[in-house]
């Protein structure tokens, strides 16, 4: 049975680091011969030292070329983008030179809950990156995972348990799907190192730490450590005004989209950590107050 081993892997932000770290961790357990990682900066960057000492290789690309992107996915099987929202044209380029360059499989920026529905809207970049990628005819593979758990538990999002203080949508009680970036990654790169790519090509993949509403997790968290938590609620009358006067507010985006029942990765039984048997991922609290 065959599986994919060689990665390239785009952007190094938010979850693509992690992601990085475990396909080079996969590369040491001989599941990967080559994990490339691909920068608009230069390789010689001395951010990239650790990555290159664990056995990958740096490439500098200039995303507004097809040659450059091409020659860099040279014998590349499986390209991972982790490109932000913001600068979708240059996921968008990435995918062309994909094609040409013979990749067998690509793993959009998704890393959230569904989108499948959003086609317009701050989101939808997402939707239409999908939409290119089938007519391509480059197979994808989807990563749902919900809200990040060491990500949107923080003063900048305003939900912020740690720190006293949370703004919620609605009332707080629909379900959301939690996972850490840790334990995405950790996913990740077990499918497409132990999966046949029959199972990974044109699949979607929806997995969760846990399933809760905010309510619950502030309950939990109140109970657990003692600590008060201050409360406050913004209605989806609300919410919906603030998106139309601006929306670029990601803020009161991501809080309509939980309060409309969004924010879960499917029904349960369409949930895949089943595929990873012993991924064993972290609970809310784990994190928050470990």
């Amino acid at each position: 049975m065959s599986h994919f081993t060689t990665f390239a892997l785009a952007g190094l932000g938010n979850v693509g680091t992690f992601i990085a770290e475990e396909l080079l961790k996969r590369k040491a357990a001989g599941k990967a011969k080559r994990v490339v990682i691909l920068t608009r900066s230069s390789g010689d960057d001395e951010k990239y030292e650790p990555y290159k000492r664990n056995g990958a290789e740096v490439l500098t690309v200039d995303y507004s070329s097809k040659d450059s992107l091409t020659a860099a996915l040279s014998g590349i099987e499986v390209v991972v983008s982790t490109i932000a929202l913001g600068v979708s044209d240059a996921q968008s380029s990435l995918a062309v030179a994909a094609k040409e360059a013979g990749v067998k499989l690509f793993v959009p920026s998704e890393f959230g809950s569904p989108t499948d529905s959003l086609s317009s809207g701050p989101l939808s970049p997402k939707h239409k990156m999908r939409e290119q990628l089938k007519t391509l005819d480059l197979p994808y593979a989807l990563i749902y995972n919900g809200a990040f758990t060491d990500r949107i538990f923080s003063a900048r999002l305003g939900i912020d348990p740690v720190g006293g203080k949370a703004t919620l949508g609605g009332d707080g009680s629909a379900l959301v799907s939690f996972t850490t970036r840790s334990d995405v990654a950790r996913y990740v790169a077990w499918i497409l190192t132990e999966l046949p790519p029959e199972k990974l090509v044109w699949k979607k993949f929806q997995i969760e730490g846990e399933r809760a509403s905010f309510n619950e997790i502030i309950e939990r968290y109140t109970i657990k450590t003692g600590k008060k938590v201050d409360v406050t609620y913004r209605s989806t009358a609300e919410l919906e005004e603030a998106i139309k006067e601006n929306p670029g507010d990601m803020k009161s985006v991501l809080l309509l989209m939980f309060t409309r029942g969004n924010g879960a990765v499917g029904n349960k039984e369409e949930v895949a950590n089943a595929e990873f048997a012993g991924w064993n991922p972290k609970s809310v609290i784990d994190v928050l107050s470990p």
